[in-house]
Parts: C-alpha cells; structure tokens; sequence
C-alpha cells in the first residue's frame, strides 16, 4: 500500500531554510574580515561561454587581517589564478558517462553495464557543483574576503551568463523542431506541444515534475541552471566574506538542506534501496515527487551553492595564518576518485542497496566535491612551484587531448538527446528509416551514434560557439535586455 506524501517534511525543510540562510547572511556579514581599500583596481575573469568551459585569469586579490581595528596592511602583490585544465576533462567524462547511460538500453548489455551507466541521476549533480565551483572561481576575489564587483548589477550579469548558453539551445531547439513537434503533436495534440515548446523555448520546464523533459529532455539542466545562476549575485558576495570555519558549517546547513527532502522522499515511499535509473515509470511509487528531487531548480541550487563554497574554502588558502593549508599528494585525487568509481560498482552489482538520490547526496557529491578542491590546489601548488612532483592524474587529466574534447562537453549535451531520439526513439526512427537503429543494424550502430554525437558537436563548437556573430549578438542582447530590468 502506498504511503502518502508527508508534505510535512517539505514544510519543516523550508521552514529550515529560511532560517539557515537569514542567521549565515547575518555571520557573513558581521564578520570581521573586512576588504581592505586600496587604490589598485581589481580585474576578474570574463564570464564563461557556457556552463561546460572555464575561463580565469589573474586578479588582483590582498591578505586580510581579523579585527575591525586593525591597522591597514601593506599591499601585497596580486593572487593570480591559475587555469585549472583539468576540470575541463571531467566534463568530457561525465558528459560522456551521460551520453552513453541515456541510450545504454539500445545495446542490449548485460545487467551489470546496464546498471552502472543507468546512474545518470547520481552523476549528473557533479555538473550543477562544477558549475558553481567554476562561478565563485571567476566571480570572487581570490586570496581576499571579497565579491567581484561586476555581480552588480545583477540583472546584467546574471543575463550574460544565461546568453551564454541560451543561443545555442535555442538553435539546437529549431534545428531539430520537426523531430520534437512530430512526436509531440502525435501524442498529445497542437495546443499541449505549443505549450510544450514554449517551456523549452523560455527554460521553465525544469518546474513541472512531469513535463521537465519536453522536447530535448537533457535541457532540463539549463532551465535549473538558470534559476541557480539567477540567485548567485545574491549568494555569491555572502559567501566572499565567510571565513574557512564559516565555509565548512555552509557547507553542511546545504548538504543536510539536500539531504532531507530526499529522506522525505525514500521514507514515505519506502524506497531506500531502489535505482531509479532502471525503472519504469509505472513502477514508482510516486513519480511526481521522485522527478521534483531531480529535476526542480531549488535542489540545483543547492548543489551550485556547495561547490561555490568548496571553491572559497581553496581560494582562502594561506590567507588565515591560523589555518594549515591542507597539504596533498597522489592519494588526494585518486582516492576520492576509486571511491567514486566503486560507489557506482557497488551499485551496478547491487551490493550497495542505496536509491539514487541518496547515493548522489550523501556520498558521490562529497567525493567529488573532494576530487575538485585537490586538483584546485595541485594545479596552484604546481604552477606557483611550490609542488615537489607532479599529480600523475592532474596531469592526465589536463592533457591537450582531453581538454580538447573538454570544450565539446555542452555541445555533445544539447545533441545527444535529439540524436538519440532521430535513431532510437520508435515513432521518429520508424517514420525515418522504417525502424530504430539497434532493430536494423543492431547493437554496434551505438558507436555510430556516440561518433555522431561527438562530430555534431564539433560543428556547433565552430559554427556556433566560435561565431563572432552570434557571440556579438549575445552579448548585445543580454546588455539591453538588462537595462529594463
């Protein structure tokens, strides 16, 4: 018999919230590390193109001292940051880890590959971290207690940052309309695939459980995104004021903010031990509620938010003298890294009987936030020189090759879902090509799909992200959109 949905724990949670955010803004705020005047201007970091590239450069960034009363310390000279190459490659990888569990089933495999790659929900919070990670690193100033001053005006950089990956998705979007209206129109008629295609269009989708997979299914990411990226102006700037100690507790109020919906969620409907990514819909208890914990742009928030604060915790190295600068080695990444890997192994052969919500927020999101902060400081460590060996998996993971298909990560995002549904999906390959590919040419046709997925990608790289015009018309858009705003 089916439980009912305890609307009290979404209460209690929010109720949690509220005050957790009010009493953290009122410690970052008082706190007394304060930014120190100076003449010299501060430069950041132009935003990124998308949620998928980084871009940093040096900026100018002082040591600050506790008190209020302290005397002004001498100018010191600017912290630079350092390009961290290597989390350009863990996007390749966990967008390819996507690519292949969204279509896995059209191969055919045996249970154990067709469990680990159906961890698409556990895998893909990693994203919504590395995204925030990324914001408060080109953001915030590095080494000091300060915001960039480019967060205000918020409307202006929030729309740069949406203008960023807005263009491309809409392109995608029209290019491949006729797949999504066809299937669509055949289902559920004109006026619902109208609506359809306007919460496409606007990135709203995210917002409605049932309807979060619309059109291209995996762009409900960018529709979360959008509300996340909308409150950092508003985070961010708390977040630079917080001291290392306060950093950790924030980190915690969000993990256990992330946490208890989602014991809500498997208690009501006993479901603690399922995976979700091998079900059919019918088989859920509820899968309204399952689809709000995973696709609803609160909990993404979250998740942006804990690897903003990740990322301060490393860019305040050294600025306390009070506290020790972790100090690392192989084990920093490679643990946290075989750790990873062996929660989806585990899983995959079903000993850790653990859904996926859970897994994602108590043990992967840890993990991987720990593999991030390591390769931060090697590649600080080993550009300043201050590393006496270089991280074998840095640098693997910062290698020409790896990065290059690094900045095919969005792309291949956008595509390989409207790709997937051209070969794969009965009604549109039926009318294509009288059949889905794995029926016609069985299960190696996969590879010519993942090859598809990733030349596509190349082209839109070029065609579209390179395009001067369109960065021009972006850019232009986004300044005079933000000005009525």
């Amino acid at each position: 018999m089916q439980r009912p949905i305890s609307w009290t724990t979404y209460l209690v949670t929010l109720c949690f919230l509220i005050f957790v955010s009010s009493s953290v803004s009122a410690n970052a705020f008082t706190t007394p590390h304060k930014s120190l005047a100076t003449n010299r201007p501060t430069t950041v970091s132009p935003p990124p193109t998308s949620p998928f590239n980084t871009m940093s450069s040096s900026s100018t960034a002082l040591k600050t001292q506790g008190g209020e009363s302290a005397p002004p310390a001498p100018a010191k000279a600017p912290a630079k940051r350092v390009r961290i190459s290597a989390f350009d490659s863990m996007r390749f990888f966990l967008i390819a880890f996507i690519c292949v569990g969204h279509f896995v089933r059209f191969v055919d495999p045996n249970k154990f590959f067709m469990n680990f790659f159906s961890q698409v929900n556990v895998v893909v919070g990693a994203f919504f971290v590395l995204s925030g990670y990324v914001t408060a690193y080109t953001a915030t100033t590095n080494g000091a207690y300060e915001a960039s001053p480019k967060l205000r005006p918020s409307p202006s950089w929030i729309l740069a940052r949406v203008f960023g990956y807005w263009p491309l998705h809409l392109i995608v979007l029209a290019l491949f309309s006729p797949v999504f209206l066809y299937a669509d129109v055949t289902y559920n008629g004109w006026f619902q695939s109208a609506i359809h295609g306007l919460m496409s269009v606007t990135m709203t989708q995210a917002w409605f459980p049932m309807h979060a997979e619309v059109w291209n299914a995996p762009s409900w990411f960018l529709s979360a995104l959008a509300f996340a990226t909308a409150s950092l102006p508003f985070a961010l700037p708390s977040l630079a004021k917080m001291t290392k100690p306060q950093l950790r507790s924030t980190l915690k109020y969000l993990v256990f903010a992330s946490l208890l919906p989602k014991l809500g969620y498997s208690y009501d409907h006993n479901v603690w031990g399922v995976m979700e990514g091998v079900m059919a819909p019918k088989a859920f208890a509820n899968l309204a509620v399952f689809n709000t914990q995973r696709f609803n742009p609160f909990f993404a928030t979250l998740e942006v938010l804990m690897g903003a604060a990740a990322c301060r915790l490393v860019m305040l190295d050294g600025v306390d003298d009070k506290e020790k600068t972790p100090q690392t080695n192989i084990l920093s990444t490679l643990g946290p890294l075989v750790a990873m890997v062996g929660i989806l192994v585990l899983r995959a052969l079903e000993i850790l009987k653990l859904n996926d919500m859970l897994t994602r927020c108590l043990l992967f999101l840890p993990l991987f936030i720990k593999f991030m902060m390591a390769c931060h400081r090697i590649a600080v460590a080993e550009a300043n020189g201050t590393s006496k060996s270089k991280d074998p998996m840095v640098g693997f993971l910062s290698s020409g090759v790896l990065t290059s298909l690094g900045s095919l990560a969005f792309p291949m995002f956008l595509v390989h879902g409207p790709l997937g549904q051209v070969f794969y999906k009965k009604i549109i390959a039926t009318k294509l090509f009288g059949g889905t590919m794995n029926k016609l040419y069985g299960a190696p046709f996969f590879y010519v799909y993942l090859g598809s997925v990733v030349g596509t990608a190349f082209l839109l790289k070029k065609l579209v992200l390179e395009n001067k015009a369109i960065g021009t018309w972006s850019k232009n858009t986004a300044a005079s959109w933000s000005k009525g705003m």
